[in-house]
């Protein structure tokens, strides 16, 4: 059985009394909308602001609780969208989850798993371009999309694949165990499809020649397979949305914590990171919703916190480099490089120049630049291992980094790769929206004050003005 992240850091989990102490509401609405508590949170806590990113994006990419009520795009779509994402980006983890999700939101089984109609067939394209690396989504995607849902409704669905886009690479690249209750109730339905849980499946203990068609037998011998419980998966009905709703006051407050000093609005959204990061994000001129524009700058300001920081900025933009350009992502690369010149301003260019070649260079061939700290070597070796979809993330990775970074440090920039995933699928949805409508999602820098949005990305209707 293969190692992974997350089964060795398994010592280093935050208890989940501790979650449940600090976090019960979160939590508990979470185990309403997908059955279980995920095991990813103690892994998260382990560097708390991961915790924070991941328990603020979901909620608000989502549109819930709201969006059990049919408000925004329709939730069986969403959960179509996040099913056929999850699939093309290759996490076994995050297909499981999500084809349990879009069920529970109300979706046939037969659309989750390929019968679909017109419209679900259109949503279900656009995910799985937005999700593949590179990302092929294109104007033609967009426009079958919109023949079935307005422009409002689509923004919800590529919001929601871009949250799957963290998902997918935190459970992915970390090897986080897939709850029994998960595969028991999706195993039969997805089975078909060739789905395998792979190395999210662990077991208490290895016997020889545990492999047998590619599935991980448990320590008595029996097949992961043999327990389905996929007809009692429940839909959402008046008890679901009744017990979500008993538990937003107090995730509201944990949240109004969490975003204390951000602003909804686009203008002084911007203001505060320009203050913060020196770096207003043109991304969030796009965005239609400000709850989305608060929890994805919230997010940006803490993930470059040097002061919330285990590993540093330095390595932590090493890292984001390397995936931005192993991703294929130009605009990404180039704010990489924005934020080397205001947060690591000391940089070498011939470093930062290396890094790139070591990025984009065939695994086998990749030789680990000159001149970096054990931190540093080590954070590009687990951006190099974990930025493709699927990640690429083996024993040996394993244990080089687990040797050298501590698991802050791991977590940490594993959550930033995944914080960049969710960029970078934003960015293509927008880029070619942009196309269709000869806009432009442009980064410009200023001469005298650095980097800015482009005027012309400020919608009024956002910023109030």
């Amino acid at each position: 059985m293969n190692e992974t992240l997350a089964r060795e850091l398994e010592p280093h989990w935050v208890d989940h009394d501790h979650l449940d102490d600090n976090y019960r509401p979160v939590l508990k609405m979470v185990r309403e909308l997908i059955g279980v508590v995920p095991n990813c949170n103690p892994i998260l806590e382990i560097w708390p602001t991961g915790f924070r990113t991941f328990n603020l994006l979901v909620p608000n990419l989502l549109n819930l609780p709201a969006a059990l009520l049919g408000q925004g795009a329709p939730k069986d779509l969403v959960g179509i969208a996040m099913y056929a994402s999850s699939n093309a980006a290759g996490c076994p983890y995050c297909t499981a989850h999500h084809c349990s999700f879009a069920i529970r939101r109300g979706a046939d089984r037969e659309a989750v798993l390929g019968d679909r109609s017109p419209a679900e067939a259109a949503v279900a394209d656009l995910a799985e371009a937005m999700a593949v690396v590179p990302a092929t989504i294109g104007p033609e995607h967009i426009e079958a999309a919109e023949r079935h849902l307005g422009k409002g409704d689509l923004e919800w669905i590529a919001l929601a694949v871009s949250l799957g886009g963290f998902l997918n690479k935190f459970m992915n690249a970390m090897g986080v165990q897939l709850e029994d209750s998960t595969i028991s109730d999706v195993q039969a339905l997805l089975r078909p499809t060739g789905w395998d849980p792979g190395q999210h499946l662990w077991t208490s203990e290895v016997l020889d020649g545990d492999q047998e068609g590619g599935r991980t037998l448990s320590s008595t011998g029996a097949d992961w397979a043999d327990v389905d419980t996929s007809a009692e998966i429940p839909t959402d009905n008046v008890g679901t949305y009744l017990r979500v709703f008993r538990q937003a006051p107090g995730a509201v407050r944990l949240e109004k914590g969490w975003t204390k000093g951000v602003s909804g609005r686009l203008g002084p959204a911007l203001l505060m990171l320009e203050e913060e990061v020196g770096y207003g994000f043109p991304i969030l001129g796009w965005l239609s919703s400000q709850k989305v524009v608060k929890a994805i700058a919230t997010a940006l300001r803490d993930n470059l916190d040097e002061a919330q920081s285990e590993i540093g900025l330095k390595a932590k933009l090493m890292a984001g480099l390397v995936y931005a350009d192993l991703v294929g992502s130009a605009r990404l690369s180039s704010e990489c490089m924005l934020l080397f010149d205001l947060l690591v301003p000391d940089a070498d260019p011939s470093a930062l120049a290396a890094i790139r070649r070591f990025a984009e260079s065939p695994a086998v061939l990749s030789e680990m630049p000159h001149g970096l700290t054990s931190n540093e070597a080590a954070a590009l070796l687990l951006a190099k291992a974990a930025s493709p979809s699927p990640a690429e993330v083996n024993e040996i990775t394993v244990g080089a980094v687990t040797a050298t970074l501590s698991p802050a440090q791991v977590v940490e920039v594993v959550v930033w790769l995944s914080l960049l995933q969710t960029l970078h699928r934003l960015y293509s949805f927008y880029e070619a929206r942009s196309s269709l409508v000869g806009g432009d999602l442009d980064i410009t820098a200023d001469d005298d004050d650095g980097p800015s949005v482009d005027p012309v990305l400020v919608d009024p209707a956002v910023t109030g003005g």
